[in-house]
């Protein structure tokens, strides 16, 4: 019965609450990426929801302080035309067309200008939060866009964002190096210390009060001795 009501319920609502749940779902998608394969396929969903005339999406993804790359077919955005131009001015373009020799060529016939009257070109930049740096860049081929789709592309746009950063977050988190060397490093080290005999004493005093005061026979006591030693 709740369920015949909940079909009920769908098939009586207009298309423009039908729309508005889509693009709620869409954008859902992009809460979920924690990388940037599952970054890519959530932007190319999200944009083909958010603009029902779309025909294409070309994802570049920042990679180090300035590489704007793109999977496919692997390239990046060229250091100079209007696609760089736009990214310098950190503004959407919608356009008739964007120079043949900026796209690959699987691109061109949905993007390389001059588009017939019905077709545009779309270059959005996807900015961090305090709007220094771009993060990402998506061409979409598509039609011209509706007030409602502007809206729609802002939304996306602060979404999207926001996946980006968190992306950045997890893979800073697999980067950072460990706290404290491995035993083995530890001991490597030490054999390749130039001290004297003198130095060899302290160290060794310094090494057996280390060892006392980490010892405990309880774990959990242990553990918590560990932490504030490696964190001190």
């Amino acid at each position: 019965m709740l369920l015949e009501t909940q079909l009920c319920w769908n098939n009586n609502q207009d298309p423009m609450q039908q729309h508005n749940l889509t693009v709620q779902d869409a954008l859902l998608q992009l809460a979920a990426v924690v990388d940037v394969r599952s970054l890519r396929v959530a932007l190319r969903d999200s944009v083909q929801e958010l603009l029902p005339s779309t025909e294409c999406v070309c994802i570049y993804v920042l990679e180090g302080d300035s590489r704007l790359l793109s999977d496919n077919p692997p390239h990046e955005v060229p250091q100079e035309g209007k696609i760089r131009n736009v990214v310098e001015q950190q503004k959407r373009c919608e356009c008739a067309g964007i120079p043949p020799s900026e796209l690959p060529e699987k691109y061109r016939i949905f993007l390389a200008a001059p588009l017939p009257a019905h077709r545009r070109a779309l270059v959005i930049p996807i900015l961090d939060q305090d709007h220094n740096k771009v993060l990402a860049v998506l061409l979409v081929g598509c039609g011209p866009l509706s007030d409602q789709e502007e809206l729609y592309l802002d939304v996306l746009g602060k979404h999207a964002s926001v996946a980006c950063v968190r992306i950045q977050a997890v893979q800073a988190s697999y980067q950072r190096p460990p706290l404290s060397p491995s035993p083995l490093q530890s001991h490597n080290a030490l054999l390749h210390l130039n001290v004297s005999e003198q130095d060899y004493c302290e160290l060794d005093r310094n090494i057996l009060q280390l060892c006392g005061e980490l010892y405990d026979l309880d774990a959990a006591s242990l553990q918590l001795k560990v932490i504030n030693y490696v964190s001190s």
